[in-house]
């Protein structure tokens, strides 16, 4: 189901020149890998990926809770909301043929926490239509482009990454 993207908050960042390139990728790396020596951001976007199928999943069946252990609290209940508020208008969502692909693309340490952002791009199909009528309310019943950042959070060490912002373009 089309709906605009969560309005979370973004996470807050250095703003320091130095956080922008490799350079900064590279740093924020070797930041997370301090407390966590394994982190691979190559594998990582596999997990990115997943989240994103997963996510739109749920957002089709309205089955929110389901990621209650991979969204943060704040998104999670605007997620919940967005559905809520999809389900009063008699809309339904449909996804599929999802193919996309994440590169990380920021990677950082603030405050005790490790972020990770990817830039996701691809293509799906991802539209609403009335359940009575069956007209389309938002997007459209042929292939549309991905183009998103997805931001994911931890406390910095060993711990379950969550999704905790959406931005798309």
């Amino acid at each position: 189901m089309t709906a605009p993207a969560p309005a979370a908050e973004s996470p807050p960042r250095a703003t320091t020149a130095a956080r922008q390139g490799d350079v900064s990728l590279d740093e924020g790396i070797r930041d997370i890998r301090r407390m966590d020596p394994a982190f691979d951001p190559a594998r990582f976007t596999g997990y990115i990926e997943m989240v994103f199928r997963v996510t739109h999943r749920a957002r089709m069946t309205g089955d929110i809770a389901s990621l209650r252990d991979r969204v943060t609290p704040e998104l999670h209940g605007e997620l919940q909301a967005q559905c809520d508020r999809s389900r009063s208008l008699g809309h339904a969502g449909h996804v599929g043929e999802i193919e996309i692909h994440a590169e990380v693309t920021e990677a950082w340490h603030e405050d005790g926490r490790d972020y990770v952002t990817a830039y996701v791009v691809g293509e799906m199909l991802d539209y609403t239509v009335d359940e009575r009528t069956g007209a389309l309310v938002a997007g459209s019943k042929s292939s549309q482009d991905v183009e998103a950042f997805w931001t994911f959070t931890r406390p910095s060490g060993l711990n379950p990454w969550m999704l905790s912002a959406i931005q798309t373009s």
